[in-house]
């Protein structure tokens, strides 16, 4: 118990300073966000290097040159928003402040925890409130980073008409938003599953708003923080399925894993799309380790080790038994599509095949999960009698034993195994009836 009220503690605590930290942000965050050409002395002519850098790259700005003063470009957007405004803020607006897509891929990224190391079956509600608090506490952490760099997503092509710095909608209206939904989402996550689920987010929520926004201009390695903020997410369905259990449960290790993996992805993902954007970052005053590499190759180079991690990843999950050995012979395929997009960016880097490596690490994503919420499992000694003693078990969730029972006899691997005579003992993940059990 004393556990479960610590965290019902940090969960108020955390909302009790988000609330804070909006109401604080536009006075104090934003005027130390405000750029000027004596705020990047590190990058030396900005406008001369975002000229230099767009034409070599072929940047998707209409003009590179910016002698016309980042002023008027973010004036020219907050005229066409000021018209645009006369049609009042709609839904649209909204999902545009939340980040509605990035928001989305969130809210997914907290799903196969939850399927995972739930005890029974599935229970809707718990996994309605986790994906509506999860997507709203995004939205809201996405809202004050839009809050934070307002001037700067001002001076950017691909920033300038979102909602905010084309005046579609006012700082007020921005800032109640960030707070009902962070609020709201918090009550629904500690409601609806537990409290330690919601002091999770908000800390999810803490790092990315307070220390990943603010290191974007300070330092090249936020990406290493925002890794780790970007990665929070994944924890939140094994909490919501076991509270403060996690620690002590067979399920620890596999949380550790997901974590783990979706840190490792964001680094190649955000290196692409930095170096895509590159121009536009500059002009924002970012910095990031692939803004001054105008070849392409340096980026390349700091990806490759990271695909080569998550390349192996699966078969150390295996080889720990966190998971049947289909998850190595499953992941092989997104594994060497997205490997495939890195040697064509990095033997002919341009815009387009960047482009398509970063597209390459959605799918990897989403194929990854879907894979490792299939193929995870955990071994568990059972008693048999005298003469055979102790056998490993794999254990599933309810759920997948229960679908496994259903659709055995349509599945491939399953019949597989049957033309090898039974051979491959791990052929199914749904391979309940063989010395499977539910968890």
């Amino acid at each position: 118990q004393a556990a479960l009220a610590a965290s019902r503690v940090s969960s108020l605590v955390a909302s009790a300073a988000m609330w804070a930290a909006v109401r604080l942000l536009p006075r104090s965050a934003l005027a130390r966000a405000r750029p000027g050409p004596t705020r990047t002395p590190i990058f030396g002519s900005v406008d001369a290097l975002v000229a230099r850098t767009a034409a070599r790259s072929c940047a998707a700005a209409p003009n590179p040159a910016v002698a016309t003063g980042a002023a008027s470009q973010t004036d020219r957007a907050r005229t066409e928003g000021e018209k645009s405004a006369t049609r009042g803020v709609t839904a649209g607006t909204y999902w545009k402040l939340s980040k509605g897509k990035l928001t989305l891929w969130v809210s997914i990224s907290a799903l196969p925890g939850y399927m995972l190391a739930l005890p029974a079956c599935v229970e809707p509600m718990t996994l309605a409130a986790l994906a509506t608090g999860t997507f709203l506490t995004s939205a809201s952490a996405q809202t004050m980073n839009q809050m934070y760099e307002l001037d700067r997503d001002g001076l950017m092509h691909r920033t300038m008409h979102r909602p905010l710095p084309s005046g579609v909608m006012t700082m007020e209206e921005a800032r109640n938003f960030a707070v009902a939904s962070g609020t709201v989402g918090l009550g629904i996550l500690s409601l609806g599953c537990n409290p330690l689920t919601a002091a999770v987010s908000a800390t999810t929520m803490a790092t990315y708003a307070a220390m990943y926004t603010p290191m974007k201009v300070l330092s090249p390695y936020n990406t290493h923080v925002g890794a780790i903020s970007g990665a929070l997410p994944t924890l939140l369905g094994f909490t919501a399925a076991m509270g403060t259990g996690l620690a002590g449960s067979p399920w620890a290790l596999h949380a550790a894993w997901l974590f783990s993996m979706q840190v490792l992805w964001q680094m190649p993902h955000f290196y692409a799309l930095a170096w895509i954007h590159r121009a536009d970052y500059l002009r924002g005053g970012y910095k990031m380790f692939p803004l001054t590499d105008t070849t392409g190759l340096a980026t390349a180079a700091m990806s490759k080790p990271y695909l080569v991690a998550l390349c192996a990843m699966p078969v150390a999950a295996s080889a720990a038994g966190l998971a049947s050995w289909m998850l190595p012979v499953g992941a092989a395929v997104p594994s060497y599509l997205w490997w495939r997009a890195l040697r064509r960016f990095e033997e002919n880097p341009n815009i387009a095949t960047c482009r398509r490596f970063f597209l390459g690490s959605l799918s990897y994503l989403l194929a990854t999960l879907a894979l490792f919420t299939g193929y995870a499992r955990v071994d568990r000694e059972q008693e048999e009698d005298s003469a055979s003693g102790k056998q490993i078990v794999p254990v599933e969730p309810a759920w997948r034993v229960s679908l496994g029972a259903r659709l055995s006899e349509l599945c491939p691997h399953e019949k597989m195994r049957g033309d090898l005579f039974g051979l491959m003992r791990d052929g199914c993940p749904f391979d309940s009836g063989k010395g499977g059990a539910a968890a």
